[in-house]
């Protein structure tokens, strides 16, 4: 699993990007974080980190974390899971809790019964959904995302966004990670969920608030699922929020990662 470390001091912060992605969504993010020490792993299947062996999905890469966490001599963290990596690190947090400070999770999807887009029915049926997974999540499928998920656009230039897929290793397990999803919700977001109400540690829920995945009424429910979650809507901003809004993002992550290292109280 590779992995960006900045710095070396302050409260510890890991990152967790989302699909389609990798580490390089956190570059602004980290930058404005330069009172905590950054850890921003590339998740199996994506950037430079191997192919997933074993389960690629939530509860496989949150193995993969805790294992990365125990060989950097990481004690303690705080969470932060932007899309895809928000199943990872409500899984991490369940199933590791002394590993997990505090949980931020963004634009996310971790619920069974969220709506699904009509067209993405399509690719749960065996052969001919095969077919229509790789048009929709094959370079140009991904690339046309941009148009709809991204509201500031001058933030996060199709440039930035083409970027993320460069590399073919991480659009094929873009669309494999997506197809296990849409054909298996309840098996695989079912623990997850369950898990909500068992976190115990500081929680925030950020939430775009032109975002056109995952409605506000869908970020609002996963906060009160969670005890005493705190949910913050960032204005303007769609579905990419680390990078359409980093000063906004870095100081929510700043906010809740200064409880017990400041004389700052976080309010949840």
């Amino acid at each position: 699993m590779a992995v960006d470390i900045y710095g070396d001091a302050g409260p510890p912060v890991l990152l967790l990007h989302g699909i389609p992605g990798d580490k390089g969504i956190w570059a602004e993010v980290a930058a404005r974080l330069r009172h905590c020490q950054i850890i921003a792993p590339d998740l199996l299947g994506f950037g430079d980190s191997s192919e997933p062996e074993g389960d690629p999905h939530a509860a496989g890469q949150a193995a993969m974390l805790a294992a990365l966490l125990e060989q950097l001599g990481m004690r303690s963290v705080h969470v932060v899971g932007f899309d895809f990596g928000g199943p990872v690190a409500v899984l991490l947090a369940a199933r590791y809790p002394n590993l997990v400070a505090s949980l931020t999770l963004a634009a996310t999807n971790v619920l069974v019964d969220t709506p699904i887009p009509c067209p993405l029915h399509l690719v749960r049926p065996p052969v001919a959904g095969d077919l229509f997974a790789h048009m929709f999540f094959s370079r140009p499928g991904l690339s046309g995302m941009w148009l709809g998920a991204v509201a500031r656009r001058q933030s996060f230039p199709f440039s930035a966004y083409r970027r993320m897929l460069h590399s073919a290793k991480g659009v094929r397990w873009t669309r494999k990670i997506f197809q296990m999803s849409l054909r298996d919700l309840p098996g695989l977001y079912a623990p997850v969920q369950t898990a909500l109400s068992g976190i115990r540690t500081p929680c925030q829920v950020l939430w775009g608030e032109r975002d056109p995945f995952f409605s506000r009424a869908t970020g609002e429910r996963t906060a009160r699922l969670i005890p005493g979650a705190y949910f913050q809507i960032l204005p303007g901003t769609g579905h990419f929020l680390p990078a359409e809004d980093p000063d906004r993002f870095a100081a929510a992550i700043a906010a809740i990662a200064s409880q017990g290292t400041s004389g700052d109280v976080w309010q949840w």
